[in-house]
């Protein structure tokens, strides 16, 4: 953020002074000497913070299309959430800020609540479950939980692989979709907390609803849907490749992002047996004769410029 904000250069030197800190903690010489942990001099692990740090950069600016570092610096492609007009005005002049939020004293009474008590935390920082998930603390809409939920409505067992599954069972041993633990995650969704802004907004109309018979029908709407222009790469062939194969059931588009796709995709599934396999695509499951796993649009690759064609 802090070259999005035309920042030339960044010294970390707290996070710095905190690896050396971790590297002469006892714990962590009590780790790397039982070979738990890799050994480092104080040196070479701050060289691995600041590869990471690099490298988690260069990722941001992949996902967002961008080539280059100068491209970036000082671009200021952000929108805050939750900050009021002062906190803007004092720091992010010109960022965009839709439904406002914290002042500056708000912010500092929050980083006055986060600080421990040093006799009782033992001068560690309080974790109240902010990035890491913990069931007892913040609620997240993301938890390895709801996913659970939903994967085994849909019939999805990350646990069955291309290698370890059971060709002789049915569905090669994963469990089918169910629609009774679909219902279970609605209602957990349903009876979750506040989490996100749209969790606060509500319908209001001036005038009552149109007569179902008014609606397009359901075949007619799903053929608009789409899917993002997510990469062969950025994906895994076999996410890739169902979201494909499933939007084009629908009668929808699957753009392929910039990775390319694999010459084969370019015709018709036909050798799909009762079991829903077929030998052109081992990877996949639930296949039907016909099945088009092409992604409409493709895009085109060049230099830094995408073209969708």
């Amino acid at each position: 953020m802090l070259v999005g904000y035309g920042a030339n250069a960044v010294h970390p030197y707290l996070a710095l002074e905190t690896v050396k800190q971790w590297h002469t903690n006892g714990k962590t010489m009590r780790l790397m000497k039982t070979g738990k942990l890799k050994a480092t001099t104080v040196s070479e692990a701050q060289d691995n913070y600041r590869n990471a740090v690099e490298a988690g950069m260069l990722k941001i600016l992949s996902k967002i299309g961008i080539s280059l570092l100068t491209s970036y610096a000082g671009a200021q492609i952000f929108e805050a959430m939750g900050l009021g007009e002062e906190v803007i005005d004092t720091s992010f002049k010109g960022t965009t800020s839709r439904i406002g939020g914290m002042d500056l004293e708000d912010i500092a009474a929050e980083t006055l609540m986060m600080r421990p008590e040093v006799v009782d935390a033992k001068l560690k920082l309080i974790n109240n479950g902010y990035y890491k998930p913990n069931p007892k603390l913040e609620y997240h809409a993301n938890s390895g939980a709801l996913a659970k939920m939903l994967h085994n409505a849909i019939g999805l067992d990350k646990t069955v692989n291309q290698d370890n599954r059971d060709i002789e069972e049915e569905n090669d041993g994963v469990k089918p979709k169910n629609f009774a633990n679909y219902e279970i995650f609605r209602k957990s969704l349903e009876e979750a907390p506040l989490c996100n802004i749209r969790d606060m907004l509500d319908f209001e109309s001036d005038r009552p609803s149109i007569p179902i018979t008014d609606v397009e029908s359901a075949a007619t709407i799903m053929k608009r849907f789409c899917t993002g222009a997510m990469s062969l790469g950025a994906l895994s062939r076999e996410a890739h490749e169902t979201l494909a194969i499933a939007v084009n059931r629908v009668g929808g588009k699957s753009n392929s992002g910039e990775g390319g796709e694999d010459v084969i995709r370019g015709a018709p599934i036909s050798n799909v047996d009762e079991r829903g396999s077929s030998t052109t695509f081992p990877h996949l499951t639930g296949l039907k004769n016909g099945d088009f796993s092409p992604a409409s649009p493709s895009s085109l690759y060049l230099g830094c410029v995408g073209i969708t064609v």
